[in-house]
């Protein structure tokens, strides 16, 4: 596989052959408050990649109000994946998970720069960056550009 990965403990295991469709950089309260500071991620259709190993469900409102379905590795607690209600087609893959994560070398999208801990120095190597959730329509025109 191109690209492999494991919780802390490595009970939980994932592979994929796909680049992520784009990497993010989210500053909300709420992964700081889950990360201890901002989430740095790869996101990825749900049929891109394959993970095996025991997985719980924590779900809470994120920034934008909406539904995020979290799972975590119930033995070392790392978060494993984020699943945003409002884009239902979306894993979103915290980069810590990957073997090697520096393979990844530019952050796409950054959301809520607004809420962004002081201490945090802005990227250079970042493509949009927003004060918001960024909003569904807003991802889905990113997303678009993409392709």
């Amino acid at each position: 596989m191109k690209y492999s990965g494991s919780c802390h403990c490595g009970s939980w295991n994932l592979a994929t052959n796909h680049n992520p469709m784009f990497l993010y950089q989210c500053n909300c309260e709420s992964c700081r408050k889950l990360n201890g500071s901002y989430s740095l991620g790869a996101c990825y259709k749900e049929d891109e990649f394959i993970c095996s190993g025991s997985e719980v469900d924590y779900n809470y409102r994120g920034g934008s109000g909406e539904l995020m379905k979290t799972r975590f590795c119930p033995t070392c607690h790392v978060r494993l994946t984020v699943r945003p209600e409002v884009l239902p087609e979306l894993v979103f893959i915290p980069l810590g998970n990957f073997h090697n994560p520096n393979q990844f070398q530019k952050i796409d999208l950054e959301i809520w720069t607004d809420t962004k801990l002081d201490i945090v120095h802005d990227q250079t190597r970042v493509g949009l960056s927003v004060g918001d959730s960024g909003t569904a329509e807003r991802i889905t025109k990113f997303l678009e550009a993409l392709r």
